[in-house]
């Protein structure tokens, strides 16, 4: 089968889940919208939730972009820490049930490598994006990758190394809770910006609570 159809069928999906909730969508809609049959997408794919993956990592576009900013302009572990959960909580409480599969779902281990797939068929949307840095850095659970950060917070002395682990795990669990608080209403006017704001008022909170420096 050919790449434009497997691409063809991952533009597809990524309109419907700008529309629909991922729970929502069917095999059946899909073939329809692609003008083709259920078997020419399990031919390209594993199952519905592999392809809702593949789509998923297009609404990643703007954060990664955001990302490397951040990670560019913060030399401070701690001051890295913050705004990299900003940028995590203003995009994903705009697509909340997107980010919800892609940090969370049962194919979470392979985000990296399938962000790495994305882009060798999509590769004018690199844009402004380093294609190293980006397939690394997701290869890990966002759990990992945070508790790289607070490692790096507490060895600048900013947290003791135990109650740095014990922070990562908790910040991790705190923004998934709420996501998944906002899930049912994350499209409603103001609420993104409200559930990213409250995040960071309780993440803010947590950090003075712990912080040595």
């Amino acid at each position: 089968m050919s790449t434009n159809k497997k691409n063809e069928l991952i533009l597809t999906t990524y309109e419907l889940l700008k529309q629909m909730s991922p729970d929502d969508i069917k095999i059946r809609t899909i073939a329809a919208e692609a003008n083709c049959t259920s078997t020419v997408i399990y031919k390209h794919f594993d199952d519905l939730d592999h392809l809702i993956l593949f789509a998923s990592v297009r609404f990643l576009e703007d954060y990664i972009v955001t990302l490397q900013e951040v990670i560019n302009q913060n030399s401070d572990a701690l001051d890295m820490l913050i705004e990299m959960w900003r940028a995590f909580a203003r995009h994903a409480f705009e697509n909340a049930e997107v980010f919800e599969l892609l940090f969370w779902g049962k194919y979470k281990e392979r985000l990296g490598d399938t962000i790495f797939e994305y882009y060798q068929l999509f590769p004018d949307e690199w844009r402004n994006m380093d294609g190293l840095f980006t397939s690394v850095f997701f290869n890990n659970e966002i759990q990992e990758r945070n508790s790289m950060i607070m490692h790096r917070a507490a060895a600048t002395g900013y947290f003791s190394y135990d109650e740095a682990r014990m922070l990562s795990d908790m910040e991790c669990d705190m923004f998934h809770g709420l996501l998944m608080r906002y899930r049912d209403k994350y499209r409603l006017p103001g609420k993104a910006e409200e559930g990213a704001a409250l995040f960071m008022d309780m993440l803010n909170s947590l950090i003075g609570h712990y912080r040595i420096k």
